[in-house]
């Protein structure tokens, strides 16, 4: 692949990202109220400032309409950094590129809040580093031409990051494991609960096999394919596995949303994977070509 196609896979993962939070906020829900009822934070200043007491402010109406439209206006905001991810350019203007910062930057804060909602997990913040960081990675090349082979490195550690907090998840160890986890290996495979704990740990032990790997020249292709063939897999499987109660349109837009924002959990890494086999097969040609002067 050469530069232009390498850098619209990478448009095509951010765009993907920024879509599937759209129709997350669009349609269905986010953590806001992870920070906005958090009482340790502004207990003392709803009821001391406003002089509300705190169960009048969590069930206020007034603060959930305010809370539901501020999710979708974010939607909205994520759609156009959707947009503005197929169609930036180095030659577009520094308030598009700034939109589309802020935009990174939503979508890390977004991980934070996911993050407060379990706890403070730092796996859970970690796992969604391809999405939050992709971004930037697009950011990164368009203002400067032709040094997407430059990004090789940060790609290698945001797809580590979300594998290696992924497979802690599903070792069962280091945290619980997330009943949707087993759940949704229950639906798409016949077997028993016991069976799966046993596939998703070997799923776990995997992923860190794979991100080892990642940073093994020799090795780096083999690592790379098996995360771009289990991202892909763990994000349509969000969708298959509704396919147990039904196949209707109400289900697939029920999982839809998780399936198209994780989908670059397996492009980053095929990405990654053409950038590098472009890069040696460059490095063979000018080889050659130097060899046959001499």
């Amino acid at each position: 692949m050469n530069q232009k196609q390498l850098l619209w896979l990478l448009k095509l993962c951010s765009f993907l990202i920024f879509i599937g939070r759209a129709y997350e906020h669009l349609y269905w829900d986010a953590p806001f109220r992870t920070l906005l009822w958090d009482q340790n934070l502004f207990g003392g200043i709803v009821e001391n400032i406003f002089n509300t007491s705190w169960n009048d402010y969590v069930t206020s109406k007034r603060l959930d309409y305010f809370i539901q439209n501020a999710i979708r206006i974010n939607g909205l905001f994520y759609a156009f950094c959707a947009y503005l991810s197929l169609t930036i350019r180095n030659s577009s203007t520094f308030f598009l590129k700034t939109i589309l910062t802020f935009g990174g930057f939503s979508l890390l804060f977004l991980s934070f809040l996911l993050s407060k909602s379990k706890f403070f997990h730092i796996a859970m913040f970690l796992e969604h580093a391809i999405q939050f960081g992709t971004p930037f990675a697009l950011l990164y090349c368009i203002n400067r031409k032709k040094t997407i082979t430059k990004i090789v490195t940060p790609l290698k550690i945001l797809v580590a990051l979300t594998f290696a907090s992924h497979g802690l998840y599903a070792l069962g160890t280091f945290y619980p494991l997330p009943g949707k986890f087993v759940v949704m290996t229950l639906n798409i495979i016949p077997i028993s609960e016991c069976i799966v704990k046993r596939f998703l740990f070997t799923a776990g032990i995997l992923d860190f096999i794979a991100v080892l790997f990642i940073f093994i020249p020799k090795l780096q292709k083999t690592g790379l394919i098996y995360a771009c063939i289990w991202g892909l897999v763990t994000a349509f499987a969000r969708v298959f596995s509704g396919f147990s109660y039904d196949i209707s349109f109400s289900i697939i837009h029920q999982y839809l949303y998780a399936t198209v924002f994780r989908i670059p959990h397996g492009l980053v890494p095929l990405l990654l994977f053409f950038i590098i086999k472009s890069t040696r097969n460059k490095k063979l040609i000018k080889s050659l070509n130097l060899n046959y002067v001499q």
